[in-house]
């Protein structure tokens, strides 16, 4: 028996290409995996090191607004600065560089930052900071290997393998900043 499948993530060949044609996978994945990963660490370094709700809340939207705005300048400067520097020095575009014009290149990843920002603080609109942790955690982790799978599958790897990889890269932050919660925490 071969490897597991992942089920056909686009419901048609006609919305798989309009969503490449009117965001490359380059913008979402920096946007949305940066956010999720910084936003779930920064909210488990503050629900450990403070045990507030209230804090982890406002840490959480802080992160998610500033990284969201911070991916969405980082991508419009990049891309303005690949297309100067294709026009300077004559070169083709390469497959590694955006398709969007520099500014939907930076509202693309500002809105994938954005929207996955909010993954790991939606728990704890509705619950209280001690279910709410791991319920982030969780939903977190699954909408990591949820992206990292699609991008896989967009790409034609291994979409487990790629999905894998984006839980790992969170862990690794998200045990950092438990870390820094733990060693700072506040009375």
């Amino acid at each position: 028996m071969g490897p597991p499948t992942l089920p056909d993530l686009a419901p048609s060949p006609f919305v798989r290409r309009a969503v490449i044609e009117r965001a490359t996978v380059r913008e979402i994945l920096m946007g949305a995996q940066d956010n999720l990963t910084n936003v779930l660490a920064v909210m488990l370094g503050v629900s450990i090191g403070s045990g507030r709700a209230d804090l982890v809340a406002l840490a959480g939207m802080s992160a998610a607004v500033a990284e969201s705005v911070s991916m969405g300048g980082v991508l419009y400067s990049s891309t303005r600065a690949e297309r100067a520097l294709d026009r300077h020095v004559g070169t083709a575009q390469d497959g590694a560089r955006s398709t969007l014009a520099p500014v939907r290149s930076g509202v693309v990843t500002f809105a994938a930052a954005f929207l996955a920002g909010l993954v790991p603080l939606a728990p704890f609109v509705v619950l209280p900071l001690p279910a709410a942790v791991p319920v982030s955690i969780a939903a977190s982790i699954g909408a990591l290997f949820i992206l990292g799978a699609a991008i896989g599958r967009i790409s034609g790897s291994m979409w487990w393998r790629d999905g894998l990889r984006l839980v790992l890269v969170a862990g690794l932050a998200a045990v950092a900043a438990a870390a820094v919660g733990t060693a700072l925490r506040i009375q």
